[in-house]
C-alpha cells in the first residue's frame, strides 16, 4: 500500500506556482513557524500538521490546499457503505 503523504505535495506546488501568491518566509509569518518548518511541509515526507495549523494553512491559502490534503486523504479511496 502507497503512503497517501508520499502524493504529489499541494502545498509546495502552491507555493511555487506562477504567479508566486507569496515567498515561504511571508507564509510562515502568516502561519507562525519558521521558515524552516514550511521548507518541511514542503518535502514529500512531510510531518504532520496539528488541526489549527492545517485550518490556517487553508485560509491562508484561500482554500487551495485543505486539511486533507496535509494528511494524505483520497476521497475516491473511501469506502462507502
Amino acid at each position: 500500500m502507497t503512503n497517501k503523504r508520499e502524493a504529489p505535495n499541494k502545498l509546495a506546488k502552491w507555493l511555487e506556482s506562477y504567479p508566486r501568491p507569496m515567498k515561504k518566509i511571508e507564509f510562515a509569518d502568516k502561519l507562525g513557524v519558521t521558515p524552516s518548518y514550511v521548507t518541511q511541509l514542503c518535502r514529500v515526507d512531510y510531518p504532520w500538521v496539528s488541526r489549527d495549523k492545517a485550518l490556517l494553512i487553508a485560509e491562508i491559502t484561500k482554500g487551495e490546499v485543505t486539511p486533507n490534503d496535509l494528511c494524505g486523504y483520497d476521497p475516491s479511496q473511501a469506502q462507502t457503505g
